[in-house]
């Protein structure tokens, strides 16, 4: 999946959207630099593992980090971990550094931190390198079904 497909589906949703272009950049911080914007606009798209092998996605913003061990906590799980490159590819359809909050490849649980949800507007990945996604953050709560939580 890539930017096209990302564009498609919110075109169909007919969510208010916007897609950037910029340099290339993998981290919140690049992103952050590259659009010249404050890192608090950005989120991360974060892709776990939880130990009974289901994906969860947790979407913080940028210049936070996600508590794997509290998370696993609060959502039941015993444990979380980073999913590999090569999961994050099979389960979103996405490259690692492009993954959108939004548009995977299958319904993933997801997770929106509560200091996201008020924000007018995030930047996140684009579905392509050199891409942002502009997005109101109640649309990714709406399309993602998300659970609001304090992560």
């Amino acid at each position: 999946m890539n930017e096209t497909d990302l564009k498609k589906f919110l075109e169909e949703k007919g969510i208010n959207f916007e897609i950037i272009k910029h340099g290339s950049s993998y981290r919140a911080d690049e992103a952050s630099r590259e659009l010249n914007i404050d890192l608090k606009k950005i989120v991360k798209t974060v892709l776990f593992i939880a130990d009974n092998k289901e994906p969860l996605i947790i979407i913080v913003r940028g210049d936070k980090r996600v508590d794997q061990t509290k998370m696993a906590k609060i959502l039941g799980y015993r444990k979380l971990r980073l999913a590999t490159a090569e999961e994050l590819r099979n389960i979103t359809g996405y490259e690692p550094g492009t993954l959108p909050p939004i548009a995977h490849k299958q319904n993933i649980r997801t997770v929106l931190d509560e200091d996201v949800i008020d924000a007018d507007y995030v930047y996140s990945g684009g579905g392509s390198l050199g891409s942002s996604l502009k997005i109101s953050p109640k649309d990714i709560a709406r399309l993602q079904n998300a659970l609001i939580l304090k992560v």
